[in-house]
């Protein structure tokens, strides 16, 4: 910048004069047509004063630059401070304007900013940069890899690469580029944004044409877009997605939130929407994946196998796929009752409405279905008395409304909120004796009418009974097999009635207590209670079930006439305590009797230690033994009764195996699938884990608001759960496959996949054409180890030992499978080789040659007799197979009898067919040589073949005569490839001519071949092709 000086000088921008610069009386800006440095020279802006240059800024390596408080430069054209020695940069606060062009800093490690940066363009790099300050652009902001940046970034377009770190908003009017292993704490919004793997945004991402996080991202915040991708995979998002036109979510990946787009597609496998799910035209559920909320949708798809919806489904039609399972009801949008199951297509194998069969149900509404008020039966005049309101979705009230309502109920009700949980507790007030009848109103109305369960008789009755005087019952719900005190309150209406005043006081009463269940509708064991005396049996005895007769028990009602009694149930449900006094002469009260009675629940202390063996297979239905037990430890068994079973939620609680210092970043789907209970007990499962590895799995209680919704009244009751012990997960089953042209995999070698079939040869069935290979030939392979379903088990790799097991690879006929390694003759068994012209047998795959699930080895299949001989074996249809055997005597391989699992080809016996030849010493002789099979009968050429090849090494020169010398004959040095099974007349085998008085006789075969055999023809040199014949004729 200007002409060097001889010795440094400091450009102070602070209210003095600077050479070449401007500043107006009482201003504080200053405004240069250039800064005038030498090449060590300085400039230093002090805090309130502004420089404006009106063309370059340009500060080199052994220049500086020192910036603080509100200093400011700007600059009409660029601003470039990239080359700078980062100790002279004294950047301290301030901004930095480049109005005509770009910012550029970082080309020196090191760089620490902290300004407010504004330009056309944004260059930040290319080492890595920290700024603190906001950045804005017209145009492009490019950030260097492993920058990292405080403050707010808008621009035109952002690029960031690798390991950037921002904490603030990132705004761009078109595109985002976001690298690997970026994190961001701030908002996103732009015109398309794109990140890399491995990226982390905490905040709300807003995107006006297409979103795409990277694989095994991290994504807190809502996303909104016209096309959402979230890439496979093992991504985790926690927040709502919003696509307007689709959404993509990768295999392994976790959503928590609600997802909405017309058209969705969750990839397999292992991943796991924890919210809601709404797609108007289409769904795809991949197997193995799993909805742990309410579908709304078109058309929905569940894949084969194991994918699954734990809540309802509304839709216009849903195909379950091998145990695809919606857990709750099915609702047709064109709902007929005569056929309410009219748009299910079940291919679940399991029949409609059996336990892990699909259930159908009524059409969802606007509003509730219907109201069911839970009610005592009893009340008293001076007291309001709470009843229990649920807003049902569907006739059967089997499902909760969960959008809201507000409702009033009669006599005497107040407005009440019902919430989310669909439960709400509400009150009735009658000030005169009687009995009234309850009704209520609700905003949103429903088109069901009100049922009401009356806990007195346990009947469907809405009256409930008002008395002057009564008993009033207040249970707590409380855990199973624990003493839980409750109090009875014997009282009678004031004289103005607006009030309860004590009945009894400072006396013993007797009392009859009885219980009767209401949620199971039966049970096995009774209530105990205790008052001034002992525990006694509600019941006819200690291991009866509850009596209406229930048990007299003496209580002591205070000074408030309230009395505390102590109650225990060895078992869980919904049950009807009920008190009732009746009076005596000998008590003084004769013609006295009152009653009261309230619901109570009891809820399971705990589940037992799951129990399950190992191994499991990967996908498939684990068998689980486990029990709902009370505070004790002993069954409790009508858990799993109710008339809505309640059940446990099985999770991935741990992932033991295989650890990140085996695999960096190990797969971690979440276990899929429930378990059904009855009677305490665990009796049927669909429980899996769609990977290999050791893992423990957590059961929490499946129902948010607690057991029968115990939690809404007391919001501290413990809620059950069980750990099981480590569980080791194999592979369901292995497939082989033949790799073919442009797949990922394909070998090297243009000879190494096995070739499509075609008239007049036919091949083993594959499913297609069928394909072929040479004996000996080595063709790539494919050994896949896979889940129940066909998804790839991404744990199975040669990092993670405790899942592998020798893995052999065996040759069975292709027919029936029965027959190993066909055919055997007079030289043996066929084999399996590794196709070298060693031909070294193979008995397996290494588990060094798996990733990620997939090994793809070089396999040859070899008939029997002596190598570079030809064989007479026809054509073979054979089968490959993969199996492994655990030390445990599990056993994984690729046989199924209902899914092609194992590779199909047939093997043919080649060679080279090398003709005779003859022709002058002094010209080339050219061989018509041919790739021939054994047909069965005789070898014939292999019109297929456009592939096999030879070169100048691959050709014997044998056996010379005359005067030919061998060492000195040779063969033309190019590559000849067959076409149709013979070499073309423009690249025929070609021996050179061996020259003059050099006649004689060679044989030529080729010998170097690995896997075709050769016969071999007689090439003679010096004779010479006789012309033309017009006649000629015998005399004798």
């Amino acid at each position: 910048m200007g002409s060097s000086l001889a010795h440094a000088v400091t450009l102070n921008f602070n209210g003095g004069a600077v050479s070449g610069c401007t500043l107006p009386a009482s201003s504080n800006q200053y405004t240069c047509a250039s800064l005038i440095m030498g090449s060590t020279d300085n400039v230093v802006i002090a805090s309130g004063y502004g420089v404006t240059v009106n063309s370059d800024v340009s500060i080199d390596y052994n220049q500086g630059l020192s910036m603080s408080g509100t200093a400011a430069l700007t600059a009409n054209k660029n601003i470039d401070i990239g080359n700078v020695n980062p100790p002279n940069l004294k950047i301290t606060g301030g901004s930095l304007t480049a109005k005509g062009g770009n910012f550029k800093v970082g080309a020196q490690g090191g760089t620490v900013l902290v300004a407010d940066i504004s330009a056309a363009s944004v260059s930040l790099g290319g080492t890595p940069v920290k700024v603190t300050g906001n950045i804005t652009a017209t145009g492009n902001i490019d950030i260097s890899s492993g920058s990292t940046l405080n403050g707010a970034i808008s621009g035109g377009s952002i690029s960031g690469n690798s390991k950037v770190t921002i904490t603030g908003s990132v705004k761009a009017s078109g595109n985002v580029s976001i690298g690997s292993s970026s994190t961001i704490t701030g908002p996103v919004n732009g015109s398309s944004i794109t990140t890399s793997s491995g990226v982390s945004i905490t905040g709300d991402v807003t995107a006006v044409n297409a979103f795409s996080l990277g694989s095994g991202s991290n994504l807190n915040g809502t996303t909104k877009a016209p096309v959402v991708s979230i890439e496979a995979a093992n991504s985790q998002v926690q927040g709502d997605i919003t696509a307007s036109t689709s959404l993509t979510v990768g295999s392994g990946s976790q959503v928590k939130g609600n997802l909405t787009s017309p058209t969705i597609d969750l990839k397999a496998s292992g991943l796991l929407v924890t919210g809601d799910v709404k797609a108007s035209s289409s769904l795809s559920i991949a197997s193995g994946n799993g909805v742990k909320g309410n579908v709304e949708g078109g058309n929905v798809t569940l894949d084969s196998s194991n994918a699954y919806i734990t809540g309802n489904a509304l839709v216009d039609h849903i195909t379950l796929g091998w145990q695809g399972r919606v857990q709750q009801t099915i609702t047709c949008k064109a709902y007929t009752p005569s056929n309410p199951c009219s748009c299910v297509t079940n291919n679940s194998g399991w029949a409609f409405n059996e336990p892990m069969g699909p259930k159908c149900g009524p059409g969802t509404l606007a509003g509730p279905h219907h109201f069911q008020i839970e009610h005592s039966g009893n009340a008293l005049t001076c007291a309001p008395q709470p009843v229990t309101v649920t807003a049902c979705a569907d006739a059967a009230c089997s499902a909760k409304y969960t959008n809201g309502a507000n409702v009033t109920v009669s006599p005497g009700g107040t407005a009440t909120q019902i919430g989310s949980s669909g439960v709400a507790t509400a009150s009735v007030r009658q000030y005169t004796a009687g009995t009234a009848t309850l009704s209520l109103t609700s905003v949103p109305g429903t088109t069901g009418a009100l049922v009401c369960k009356r806990a007195s008789d346990n009947s469907s009755s809405c009256d409930m009974n008002f008395a002057a005087t009564g008993l009033t019952v207040i249970p707590v719900n409380h855990v199973s097999a624990t003493q839980k005190a409750f109090d009875v309150s014997a009282v009678q209406a004031s004289p103005n009635a607006q009030a309860c005043v004590p009945l009894f006081k400072n006396t013993n009463k007797d009392l009859n207590l009885a219980c009767s269940y209401g949620n199971p509708a039966s049970g096995t064991l009774p209530v105990f209670a205790q008052g001034t005396g002992a525990f006694v049996p509600l019941a006819p005895n200690n291991s009866s079930a509850c009596s209406t007769a229930g048990a007299n028990v003496n209580l002591a009602f205070n000074d408030q006439g309230v009395a505390t009694a102590i109650m225990s149930y060895a078992d869980v449900g919904k049950l009807n305590l009920k008190a009732t006094y009746t009076g005596s002469a000998i008590t003084g009260d004769a013609g006295l009797s009152m009653t009261g009675n309230a619901d109570v629940i009891v809820v399971p202390a705990a589940f037992s230690a799951p129990v399950i063996a190992s191994p499991q297979r990967a996908g498939a239905p684990v068998t689980v033994g486990m029990r709902a037990l009370n505070n004790a430890g002993n069954l409790a068994p009508n858990f799993g009764n109710e008339k809505t079973a309640e059940t446990a939620l099985p999770s991935l609680a741990s992932l033991v195996r295989p650890t990140t210092g085996e695999i960096a970043a190990p797969a971690k789907p979440a276990v899929l699938g429930g378990v059904v209970f009855k009677n305490g007990i665990v009796t049927s499962s669909d429980m899996n884990w769609p990977e290999v590895g050791i893992i423990t799995i957590a059961f929490n209680l499946a129902n948010p608001n607690g057991y029968l919704d115990a939690n809404i009244a007391v919001p501290t009751l413990p809620k059950a759960s069980g750990l099981s012990g480590e569980v080791r997960f194999i592979p369901h089953h292995f497939i082989t496959e033949l790799i073919r042209s442009k797949d990922a995999d394909q070998p090297k070698a243009s000879d190494g996949i096995a070739i499509p079939c075609a008239a007049p040869l036919t091949c083993a069935d594959d499913g297609e054409k069928g394909r072929y290979a040479y004996s000996g030939q080595a063709i790539g392979v494919r050994v896949t180890a896979r889940a129940q379903g066909g998804t790839p088990t991404k744990n199975y790799d040669e990092r993670n030992p405790s899942v592998l097991a020798p893995v052999l690879l065996d040759g069975w006929d292709a027919a029936t499978g029965a027959t190993a390694f066909p055919p055997s003759t007079a030289d043996g068994s066929s084999r399996l080789t590794d196709g070298s012209k060693a031909q070294t047998t193979v008995t397996g795959v290494a588990p060094a040659k798996f990733t990620l699930g997939v090994a793809s080895p070089m396999v040859a299949y070899r008939f029997p007799g002596k190598a570079g001989v030809p064989v007479k074996v026809a054509p073979t249809d054979v089968r490959l197979r993969a199996s492994s055997k655990y030390p445990d005597g599990a056993i994984v391989n690729s046989i199924s009898p209902l899914v092609q699992n194992e590779a199909r080809l047939t093997v043919l016996s080649g060679q080279w067919m090398v003709p005779h030849g003859y022709g002058s010493e002094l010209l080339p002789v050219r061989l018509a040589v041919q790739v021939q099979y054994w047909n069965g009968t005789k070898w014939i050429t292999n019109l297929l073949d456009s592939i096999s090849a030879l070169s100048k090494s691959d050709v014997v020169l044998a056996n010379c005569k005359k005067t030919l010398d061998c060492a000195k004959l040779a063969v033309d040095n190019r590559t000849y490839t067959v076409t149709q099974g013979a070499l073309p007349q423009t690249n025929l085998l070609t021996l050179l001519a061996p020259g003059a008085g050099k006649a004689g006789s060679v044989d030529v075969s080729v010998g170097n071949h690995p896997y075709l055999a050769s016969t071999v023809g007689t090439v003679v040199f010096g004779v010479f092709k006789s012309g033309p014949v017009i006649y000629l004729r015998e005399m004798y």
